[in-house]
């Protein structure tokens, strides 16, 4: 192999391993009340994804019973409208969400599938699916085109460790630096009321 066919492979090898630690690189946007929130840049996406961790005083059937009590993401979940249970089966449940959006822009909302899977460890694994045509859309409301992540739940000493990472597509004419900007604030928002409705109950 000669000199210049060398170098181009290299160059290829270099371009594949900067592109793969692009897409584990996050980056610390917000680090209050406990809750440590990382954003990263997604391949092919315009918009960033989040990563939050917090560990919370409860254990992980007190935790999965808020998160399974869709009709009350209102009390706690960051920038919720309406929330509601569609339908619930054994371990999957489909939940109607509709979250805030600053005007001028419109609310947007999804129907999510939610399953839940016990790991040997012990960890709890919440799966979040968008399912953008799962129900027609409605007057006044844009319909995320993508919206997809997991929550991670690791007891500890009856308390839980919980990793809550998320990527969607807000869709419509959401630009781009605006959601950017502000996508720490959901995740921080989220686990910290739910950390304070556990208190409550």
């Amino acid at each position: 192999m000669n000199n210049r066919k060398v170098a181009l492979l290299l160059s290829i090898l270099l371009l594949m391993s900067l592109d793969a630690y692009s897409q584990s690189s996050w980056e610390v946007a917000k680090n209050e009340d406990g809750i440590l929130v990382y954003t990263r840049a997604e391949k092919g996406s315009a918009f960033k994804s989040f990563k939050a961790i917090a560990t919370l005083e409860a254990s992980t059937d007190k935790i999965i019973g808020k998160l399974k009590d869709a009709d009350n993401y209102i009390k706690w979940y960051g920038y919720t409208k309406t929330s509601t249970l569609i339908k619930q089966e054994d371990s999957v449940q489909y939940n109607y969400v509709e979250t805030k959006f600053p005007w001028p822009f419109a609310n947007r909302d999804m129907v999510y599938r939610m399953s839940i899977k016990l790991h040997h460890s012990g960890v709890v694994e919440l799966s979040l699916n968008g399912l953008p045509n799962y129900i027609p859309e409605k007057k006044g409301i844009a319909r995320m085109q993508k919206a997809d992540g997991y929550l991670l739940l690791k007891p500890l000493d009856g308390k839980t460790e919980i990793t809550y990472e998320f990527h969607s597509e807000p869709g419509d004419n959401i630009p781009t630096w605006l959601a950017n900007n502000s996508i720490a604030e959901l995740p921080f928002l989220t686990l910290r009321g739910l950390t304070e409705v556990l208190k409550k109950n």
